[in-house]
């Protein structure tokens, strides 16, 4: 890739995933560059920049999300009012052989499992003050989720804590996604990749309880995880990511948590 108009990241590059993004003239892209520097993605410069294309081209579940702004067409699509709206400002609809994803007002991306670059256009709003900060981080994430799948890595929405991770609403994550490689056993988040703890825990939090924990059976915890994933697809999870699912279940301890007791993060993301 050297157009000099194009830069490029590598997610967690240390840990050696080949899932890439891409901003190519964004307007906003400072403040985008930000955004995916905090979310562990790195610039790539010279050969390594290079050498991505060769990495699609050769491995089979590469993947490059290509972030450009939006032309008028796609920009009249973004902003329009559907009745596909089923998940609140998100969308996906099914097409002959790809999907398309909407965040209303923010971004349109076509995306095919086939196929190792996608496209998302953007609005001039994209990674612009709260609203469009977690409306980035949101679409990135679920780019990933998608992703990174085939790598043998679930993603939920929460924060990571020291014993394992809590789950919350998408919402109360502020767009923020905690991603677990089950074959590789690490926490990758936006503090970094850590190793899974032995006793891997996952919180879930109540407002009722006080003062105690409850624990929860791997069915329980299997139907929690379920709903609380950041893989959004109406026809439902996948194969592979049912597996995922069921593997993290049966692996990981589920803890009711008080609420009260819980601490979220201190720095504004």
């Amino acid at each position: 890739m050297d157009d000099q108009n194009i830069a490029v990241f590598q997610y967690h590059d240390q840990e050696s995933y080949p899932i890439f993004v891409s901003l190519n003239e964004l307007e906003a892209s400072d403040a985008v560059t930000k955004l995916l520097e905090q979310m562990k993605f790195r610039e790539l410069t010279g050969r390594e920049a290079d050498e991505v294309q060769k990495t699609l081209s050769a491995t089979p579940h590469a993947r490059l999300l290509e972030l450009k702004p939006a032309s008028s067409k796609v920009m009249a699509q973004i902003e329009s009012a559907s009745h596909s709206d089923r998940y609140g400002s998100e969308s996906v609809l099914p097409k002959t052989g790809y999907k398309v994803y909407r965040y209303r007002d923010y971004a349109l991306m076509v995306y095919s499992y086939a196929a190792n670059s996608w496209e998302c256009g953007v609005s001039e709003y994209f990674g612009q003050e709260e609203e469009g900060i977690f409306a980035a981080r949101t679409i990135v994430n679920r780019f990933l989720s998608w992703a990174l799948v085939p790598h043998g890595v679930i993603g939920f929405w929460g924060v990571p804590v020291k014993e394992g991770m809590v789950i919350l609403k998408q919402k109360e994550s502020q767009g923020e996604v905690v991603f677990v490689d089950l074959s590789k056993r690490k926490v990758l988040s936006m503090d970094g990749a850590k190793s899974q703890p032995l006793r891997f825990r996952i919180l879930r939090l109540d407002n009722k309880i006080k003062n105690k924990n409850i624990r929860m059976t791997s069915e329980e915890l299997l139907s929690f995880l379920s709903v609380h994933t950041s893989f959004l697809d109406p026809q439902g999870h996948s194969r592979p990511m049912r597996q995922l699912l069921q593997a993290l279940s049966r692996s990981a301890e589920g803890v009711i948590h008080p609420r009260e007791s819980f601490q979220s993060r201190e720095e504004t993301l």
